[in-house]
């Protein structure tokens, strides 16, 4: 009976263990393919780039992908339209998992899910608090510049059994702001942006 219980939690023990370095596998391998995406935005390598800590609701992603207004980058680097990503069975099992997945903040904002600088392997960030009244408008006086681009993300979710990473970027300038979602595939070891898509009832 000894041996039982012991072979027992020596099981469970094992079936935790693992079930946590997946979870960690999967994590890292997401926050792979938004450092990918992230470092081709940066066109000067000496320059602090701007993040709102507050992580984009995942529900906004949700959302916009469900409008199904994707666009896909063809051979010769042209976007056109592409009706054939949205399968209605995938996108309500992402929905299913991601939907709800922080307590909403103001607008589009997370009020209890932030990045940290550990999370990119960009090291020149200034991360900013964007889930207030006022958002960038606070920044741009606590810095006294006009030119100031702060970059907002969603947490990176699963589509198609982990065959795409989707997440929404958000941009933020003096002028106004864009949003979109990334749709990201691995291909040689690397994500690469395949699809994006947006809301097509907001001007960009």
């Amino acid at each position: 009976m000894k041996n039982y219980f012991f072979y027992t939690v020596l099981i469970l023990l094992f079936i935790t263990n693992f079930s946590d370095t997946l979870s960690a596998q999967s994590t890292n391998e997401k926050y792979k393919a938004l450092n990918d995406y992230f470092e081709t935005i940066i066109k000067d390598t000496t320059q602090v780039v701007f993040v709102a800590k507050e992580k984009v609701n995942s529900n906004l992603t949700l959302n916009i992908f469900g409008l199904n207004e994707i666009l896909i980058v063809d051979s010769l680097g042209n976007w056109k339209s592409d009706t054939t990503l949205y399968k209605n069975k995938d996108f309500e099992k992402m929905k299913k998992d991601y939907e709800n997945s922080c307590v909403p903040g103001k607008r589009i904002w997370c009020n209890n899910d932030f990045w940290t600088k550990e999370d990119f392997r960009y090291k020149k960030i200034s991360l900013e608090s964007m889930n207030t009244k006022k958002e960038i408008e606070l920044i741009l006086d606590k810095y006294n510049r006009a030119d100031i681009k702060v970059y907002g993300f969603s947490e990176p979710i699963y589509y198609q059994n982990k065959r795409y990473i989707i997440f929404t970027m958000h941009k933020s300038h003096i002028a106004g702001a864009s949003t979109q979602i990334i749709i990201m595939k691995k291909i040689k070891d690397k994500w690469i942006v395949t699809h994006i898509g947006s809301n097509p009832n907001i001007i960009n």
